[in-house]
């Protein structure tokens, strides 16, 4: 049997080598190697095991590849559900869908994101509605009075009659099937939740400015005439809502 010398530290040890023939597991050739006491080597040269590990990284990286887990859900504020009744006056009207809005577009990076943004449109949408409703009865109560009642029917027809509103939404249903599943947004989808999410907000934003003008200029007489007609009409408009939903 065949010893080498080893120097560990400052210590001179002989270490007895023995001789075995094997199969190499990476070549599959026979090899006459000798090796230190303990366990049996599997790959017969330095070259071998080279290769063997170099293989063992790739596989163990397509293992991690494939079992990678999803992406964790994005966090921030959640979309504010549509209320029960719509608030009568436009200065108490909760801006927060504005500003949620506003926060996600910023941060907007995944899917999941985008996702949240088309909730958020969702209900912008609704509000775009009830804000149309309370700006035309505002303007008929100030300037036209006499055309208040025509107007209103015009206004709660959801049918808008520029169909801005179909639009959005056939665009917002759009984008709901295009962020199907776990991913990042491509350029695109995220230039056309941009634009789509601005539009609509300046639109929500600027009727309920004329609002707000229209409700400042009101005397007492006038706001309590105007009361009485938004709480039909956004009763009206909440019930049509709910059936056009239940279709």
């Amino acid at each position: 049997m065949s010893k080498r010398q080893v120097i560990v530290n400052q210590h001179i040890r002989i270490i007895p080598l023995r001789t075995i023939t094997i199969a190499c597991r990476w070549c599959g050739s026979e090899a006459t190697i000798q090796s230190y006491p303990g366990r049996t080597p599997t790959l017969c040269s330095p070259e071998c095991a080279e290769a063997a590990r170099k293989d063992h990284d790739r596989q163990r990286r397509a293992a991690e590849r494939a079992n990678k887990p999803a992406p964790a859900p994005a966090r921030g504020r959640k979309p504010k559900p549509r209320p029960t009744r719509f608030v009568l006056w436009p200065s108490q009207v909760d801006r927060s869908l504005d500003r949620s809005l506003d926060s996600q577009l910023k941060a907007m990076q995944t899917k999941a994101n985008g996702r949240q943004l088309v909730a958020t449109l969702d209900a912008l949408l609704l509000e775009y509605l009830a804000v149309n409703v309370r700006w035309v009865i505002l303007e008929c109560i100030v300037r036209e009075p006499q055309k208040l009642a025509e107007r209103t029917e015009v206004a709660l027809s959801i049918d808008d009659p520029r169909l801005d509103y179909r639009q959005w939404q056939r665009e917002v249903e759009l984008m709901r099937s295009e962020l199907a599943g776990n991913g990042r947004l491509n350029q695109p989808q995220r230039d056309q939740l941009w634009a789509l999410a601005r539009t609509i907000e300046t639109k929500v934003v600027g009727r309920h400015g004329l609002s707000q003008d229209f409700e400042d200029a009101l005397t007492g007489s006038q706001r309590a005439t105007a009361e009485r007609a938004l709480v039909v009409a956004l009763v009206r408009l909440e019930g049509l809502l709910a059936g056009a939903e239940s279709v």
